[in-house]
């Protein structure tokens, strides 16, 4: 009788759409190549949501071997149904695998259930192990692996994986058993056309692999994989590429995702990360995306503008000359991109974190700037213990930072991020300061709340952008009987508490539907939910920058942009050339603002509920253009 192999990789459900077991899928796709390995085993059902351990127990029939993939949102899982596992099965091999499994003794004693560890690579050290388990083969032949023997903890020795010519979990019917047994449920999917990372980013833990180089995955079986998920409907998809355009290959795989998607209408939205110093191949790329429908915004990431903080992490970023000009080029070809920064890199202090934002917000990146906490992840080079030490690294261990998840979905077994807090440069308080700035400008400025007249006071007075919402944030906290400072002041109460009693880096709200929301994003929804206060309040503030003409035509643009859940102000007239002046900037150029009657007409997508508003606008469309209504409208006439 054939040994029964389950493999798990759960992951929450975002509406009623998840992803394919990527990972896992690989790994049986790979071992059914082996004629002796269809000899011994058979795969059983592969679990990949997070559903009641008990039942999921229940349904392993016998299991011989039960393969896990973890990472942050699904490590505490696993350990616990490992756990039940091992008390109902104790003859039962279990493995543990994926990104989140460092090496270190830790793994041993925070997972005391799992009989081998795989480090690296899966595909070929699992088939291996599989065959060694069943007596072909030595365990200490094996390398990339650590198991328990005789109370003692065994390594074996590290290799290079070179292969990338295993077989698609896609093409050879692996995900076809999920998909009959789902039929309500919308998959997401991943196409990885190469694997290895030339970075080693000490924040990182893509750049961890034992691989000398990139490595690619043969052009044909991409090809037909892209045909696959268009077969299969999938809609939605991403690569897994470290650095998708960095080879002119990339390009051809567009070219096929296009086609397919003009022939089939599925494949409708791409993601991807691309490569780090973005080139000609990258641009005609994601040109080809945008201008049919399928781009969700180009990232031209620094991480850090910090030159001490790039040292300390191994980061090189383009000059910000070129920054400036690649900004230009997206945007007079109307694609949308976003810049991403990471908070707590060591040598990041308050002040370098700040000017680094002016000097984004001065090239014209006025789209979008995501600023994401530093995660302390255990196989990126940043939680080697002495780096940890020289750095004098502080973390803070809180429920999983992980926003825009059904909150509904989120079950009992509680997953984990590591957040830095603290380093030699940055203090706890100085920590929480950060945060609370870089949420005032993702939310003011790149929100549209008050951009224009912080855009107006840089180009005609000469004010830093920063100095604005530093002076805003002051007077946030003047008035603590204003909607603003309720707001911000219980953020900076959720931020505290992330360092002293490890709560949650989100918010979830009721009115804003069953989503969790990142800290800028909640902000500005409890605004835009209340927007006459938001405006009201806010304008004690602004009035002392402005003559009464100007300051309330100004605002009156201001309100007329905004994306909202219906269109407040369809039609306004303007004493001044606002559309044109405003869109100059957005394209990274520069025309006077001068005195012209014109009457400027809003188009823009209506929602039945705020709740749909919060969804679509604000978390589906911050990458594209976010919550403006700038590409939107028109000049009718200067009646």
């Amino acid at each position: 009788m054939k040994k029964n192999i389950y493999m798990v990789q759960p992951n929450y459900l975002h509406g009623n759409s998840t992803f394919f077991p990527y990972a896992v899928g690989t790994l049986i796709a790979n071992a059914k190549k082996y004629g002796r390995i269809n000899e011994i085993y058979n795969f059983g059902e592969i679990f990949f949501l997070r559903e009641d351990t008990d039942s999921v127990l229940g349904r392993m029939k016998n299991p011989s071997v039960v393969g896990f993939s973890n990472y942050l949102w699904n490590y505490e899982y696993n350990k616990v149904l490992a756990a039940k596992l091992r008390k109902k099965y104790p003859d039962c091999v279990i493995i543990f695998g994926g990104h989140h499994i460092g090496e270190n003794n830790d793994v041993f004693c925070d997972c005391p259930d799992a009989d081998y560890f795989i480090f690296g690579e899966g595909e070929e050290v699992f088939s291996r192990l599989l065959l060694a388990l069943a007596g072909s083969g030595e365990i200490k032949d094996i390398p990339n692996i650590a198991y328990k023997e005789n109370g003692d903890f065994r390594y074996t020795f590290r290799q290079c994986i070179a292969s990338t010519d295993y077989p698609s979990p896609y093409l050879t019917g692996v995900f076809d058993d999920i998909i009959k047994k789902h039929p309500s449920l919308k998959f997401y999917a991943i196409i990885e056309t190469s694997r290895g990372c030339p970075y080693k980013c000490k924040y990182c833990d893509w750049g961890n692999l034992d691989s000398k180089k990139v490595k690619f995955f043969p052009k044909d079986k991409i090809f037909r994989e892209i045909e696959w998920l268009a077969e299969h409907g999938v809609d939605t998809f991403g690569g897994a590429d470290a650095n998708f355009g960095i080879v002119k290959t990339d390009e051809e795989y567009i070219d096929k995702m296009v086609e397919v998607h003009n022939r089939t209408g599925h494949l409708k939205n791409f993601q991807t990360s691309y490569a780090k110093n973005s080139n000609d191949i990258v641009f005609n790329m994601t040109k080809k995306l945008n201008d049919c429908g399928m781009n969700k915004g180009v990232t031209l990431s620094f991480q850090s503008l910090s030159d001490e903080a790039l040292e300390n992490v191994g980061r090189e970023n383009i000059s910000v000359d070129s920054y400036k000009k690649l900004l230009s080029r997206y945007a007079m070809h109307s694609v949308a991109t976003y810049t991403e920064l990471i908070l707590g890199l060591p040598g990041e202090t308050y002040e370098s974190f700040v000017k680094g934002i002016e000097t984004l917000l001065q090239a014209g990146q006025h789209h979008a700037i995501y600023i994401h906490n530093c995660e302390y992840l255990p196989c990126a080079g940043m939680s080697d213990r002495e780096y940890t030490e020289k750095f004098k690294i502080g973390v803070s261990k809180i429920p999983l930072n992980q926003p825009h998840r059904e909150a509904s979905t989120i079950d009992e077994i509680t997953e984990y991020s590591k957040i830095v807090t603290s380093t030699y440069s940055m203090t706890e308080a100085d920590w929480v300061r950060i945060n609370m700035f870089a949420c005032a400008v993702q939310c003011f400025h790149h929100g549209g709340l008050l951009s224009f007249f912080a855009i107006y006071l840089h180009n005609e007075k000469g004010m830093d952008y920063t100095q604005f919402y530093s002076d805003f944030i002051d007077y946030i906290y003047s008035d603590e009987n204003t909607l603003i400072y309720k707001v911000f002041k219980e953020i900076e109460n959720r931020l505290n508490e992330v360092i002293s009693c490890n709560r949650e880096l989100t918010f979830v709200d009721d009115r804003f539907g069953d989503v969790v929301w990142p800290l800028e994003e909640y902000a500005f929804l409890n605004f835009v939910f209340d927007i006459d206060t938001f405006y009201n309040e806010a304008s004690v503030f602004l009035k002392k920058y402005f003559d009464y003409e100007m300051f309330t035509q100004l605002l009156t643009f201001q309100k007329m942009m905004l994306k909202q859940q219906k269109v407040k102000i369809p039609e306004a007239r303007f004493d001044y050339n606002f559309f044109e002046y405003f869109s100059a900037v957005y394209k990274n150029g520069y025309i006077p603002l001068e005195k012209e009657k014109a009457v400027y007409s809003v188009k823009s997508v209506q929602y039945d509920t705020f709740e749909d508003y919060a969804r679509f606008s604000v978390w589906y469309g911050r990458k594209e253009f976010g919550s403006f209504n700038l590409s939107l409208t028109e000049r009718v006439d200067d009646r």
